[in-house]
């Protein structure tokens, strides 16, 4: 029987937790500005973008030439908590993947300058052989130092 695996990674950012989290909880459709190496296009199908209901149709690489869809919409908002789960599904990458949830967390850092991106990647392998998401945490350290940067420009 199969079961869910977690693999997970955080990065340490400049910008202060709210401004990140705020990031990710309403403008991640920005992605496609500010990376748009890997993110080719963002479409909003339903809802209004920031909240149940919204579900995006996105274009993306992890870096080589396949080119990806997926659609994702959030599965659980925790703004006390600043955690957001996002559900992909209708993907390229669930041939692989049975099920694949995008946790986020962002946090204050021990000294108190800045924060810490925690992402967390919840899946279900289709086939038991096929390999660990690791190359999507490797894009998310792209996605977070991309954010880190545009959020500091003057």
């Amino acid at each position: 029987m199969a079961q869910v695996k977690k693999i997970e990674k955080e990065f340490e950012v400049r910008c202060p937790v709210d401004k990140m989290y705020e990031f990710f909880r309403y403008n991640i459709a920005q992605f496609t500005k500010i990376l748009p190496e890997h993110y080719k296009s963002c479409q909003l199908l339903e809802g209004d973008g920031k909240g149940y209901g919204t579900v995006r149709l996105w274009t993306y690489t992890l870096g080589g030439p396949e080119v990806m869809v997926a659609k994702e919409t959030f599965k659980a908002i925790d703004d006390a908590n600043k955690t957001i789960t996002y559900r992909i599904f209708d993907a390229d990458l669930n041939r692989m993947y049975k099920s694949f949830d995008i946790v986020v967390k962002v946090v204050p850092k021990a000294n108190g300058s800045g924060s810490l991106v925690k992402f967390h990647i919840l899946y279900e392998k289709e086939h038991e052989d096929h390999p660990h998401p690791h190359p999507y945490l490797e894009m998310f350290s792209k996605v977070t130092n991309a954010i880190d940067s545009h959020l500091h420009k003057p």
